[in-house]
């Protein structure tokens, strides 16, 4: 497949950009485990990476141009969920689903998948980017674990003497153990353990346990008449007359070695998982690398459009017509708003490259520093109250400062049209931590959203009505778990929120 290449008018550049997108590109032909391809706003397939070929099974010749729809079962296209998937995904940024989807020779694959929509500089939808793994092991897993314990359904119920011999005997029992009624009964209850644990006196230590405690309940393995062992989970009650007397014990067996099994395998799945998710993670910092590389290289080209236009602006203004003018500060303004969100971007890797110094810092001048970042006006609609005056905290001091910077301009930005903002920063000590709050009267955060605006690029609002980048809070997230603390919110719509950080005290 081709690699598109951005206009530039430098020919040097044109080079670095297209050894950016050739790295892009191989990282994504590296992910095997992932089909990653792109859509038109149709629903077209216009690129396909190997991971796609392997999952999937289309050569990129056999599919481009293909609807999208042709991996969906018959049953998901009579519904018209290819269209449903691509509505959501341009309405709200992405659609997240799993299910069943078709391979070229017609077999079937439980798929995890995550559609994004695709906008140029304009905002403008140009497509869709897909993302799709096979989880069908995971799913099969799943359903195995399932159906084994909706099988496990059946008990051995009987009863003994206090001194352990076997008094009744039912059809479970039979079934569990493989003796008949006439030849268990009178038998001492110890012959179903296994050499070891009598050995060990355990028969005689769970009458004791049951007759003192009331009650005993243990897993193990037992042994069935023809020699075979199996892992019971196993309950004893003592039973007594009416006089309080000790007369004999029920006892409750139950054959859980299909559990077992699964458990075991559950906890060898666990390990492959985790194995995977290291792998992941190595992943995601050489993406975040990546990222930290291109959101540096634009800052220059940004900066000498940003100086170019203005020049044009100072020295000739005069001389355009208004409408020439009006185009150069527009993209003045846009190169602002990008130099901004590439400042925030490198703000936001960096917060996960370098090392985070911890030492005291005292939490009132970390907070005067945010303030003195505001604008005169702004740093009168703040109010500020540190007990005690000397309070410390175990942070690293820039970052700590960011992040009030962040929390308090978030404060007086989400507030309701034509009122003004009023903001009250508290810090106290609480035990061993010390606890920072920005308190707003603004518009607040429904529940349902409250854990999306930690997260990069997730805005409530457009730009339009509450300008920003979409990076400050999950800046304030990242800083705060690198210095050892946690980040807490409480709002309600309408009536405001309080964002609380917690760090050790000094």
């Amino acid at each position: 497949m081709p690699i598109l290449a951005r206009k530039s008018s430098s020919p040097g550049r044109t080079g670095e950009i297209l050894r950016s997108d050739r790295v892009f590109r191989l990282l994504v032909d590296s992910m095997r485990d992932y089909a990653i391809f792109f859509l038109t706003p149709e629903g077209n397939v216009a690129s396909w990476n190997p991971g796609a070929e392997r999952i999937n099974g289309y050569e990129f010749e056999e599919i481009a141009g293909k609807h999208f729809s042709i991996f969906f079962p018959v049953e998901d296209i009579a519904i018209g969920k290819p269209d449903f998937e691509l509505k959501v995904a341009a309405e709200t940024g992405s659609y997240r689903d799993e299910g069943w989807r078709i391979r070229k020779d017609g077999t079937r694959f439980w798929a995890s998948v995550v559609t994004s929509k695709v906008l140029d500089e304009n905002g403008k939808l140009i497509g869709f980017s897909k993302v799709t793994r096979d989880l069908t092991e995971h799913w099969e897993v799943e359903q195995q674990y399932k159906r084994l314990i909706e099988g496990v359904s059946d008990y051995a119920i009987y009863s003994l003497d206090k001194n352990g011999y076997i008094t009744s005997w039912n059809t479970g029992a039979r079934r569990l153990k493989g003796y008949e009624t006439e030849e268990i009964l009178g038998q001492h209850f110890s012959k179903f353990y296994i050499d070891e644990d009598i050995a060990r006196e355990l028969p005689k230590r769970v009458l004791e346990i049951a007759a003192r405690d009331g009650h005993y309940e243990s897993e193990g393995w037992r042994v069935r008449k023809d020699g075979s062992r199996f892992w019971s989970s196993v309950v004893v009650t003592p039973i007594r007359d009416n006089a309080g007397d000790l007369i004999g014990f029920s006892k409750i067996t139950r054959d859980v070695t299909d559990r077992k099994i699964l458990l075991e395998q559950i906890q060898q799945h666990a390990r492959e998982l985790e194995i995977k998710i290291r792998e992941q993670q190595q992943m995601n910092a050489e993406l975040e690398a990546f990222s930290y590389s291109v959101s540096h290289d634009l800052r220059a080209p940004l900066r000498a459009i940003e100086g170019f236009s203005d020049i044009i602006l100072t020295d000739y203004g005069e001389k355009l017509p208004a409408e020439a003018k009006d185009y150069l500060q527009q993209i003045v303004a846009s190169t602002v708003r990008m130099n901004r969100l590439v400042r925030d971007l490198l703000d936001y890797s960096r917060l996960a490259r370098i090392e985070l110094e911890s030492a005291p810092v005292n939490v009132r001048s970390a907070i005067a520093d945010a303030l003195n970042q505001l604008d005169l006006d702004k740093q009168s609609m703040v109010s500020v109250a540190v007990d005690p005056k000397n309070l410390q905290v175990k942070a690293h001091g820039p970052v700590l400062r960011q992040v009030i910077s962040n929390l308090i301009n978030n404060a007086l930005k989400f507030t309701k049209p034509g009122k003004l903002p009023t903001v009250a920063v508290k810090a106290f000590r609480l035990g061993e931590s010390v606890r920072i709050q920005v308190e707003d009267q603004g518009i607040g955060i429904a529940p349902q959203h409250r854990d999306r605006i930690f997260q990069v690029f997730e805005r409530l609002h457009g730009p339009d009505e509450y300008p920003g980048t979409g990076i400050g809070l999950a800046i304030v997230k990242r800083g705060i778990n690198r210095m050892g603390g946690t980040v807490a919110l409480q709002s309600e719509l309408g009536k405001g929120s309080t964002f609380e950080i917690s760090l050790p005290a000094t």
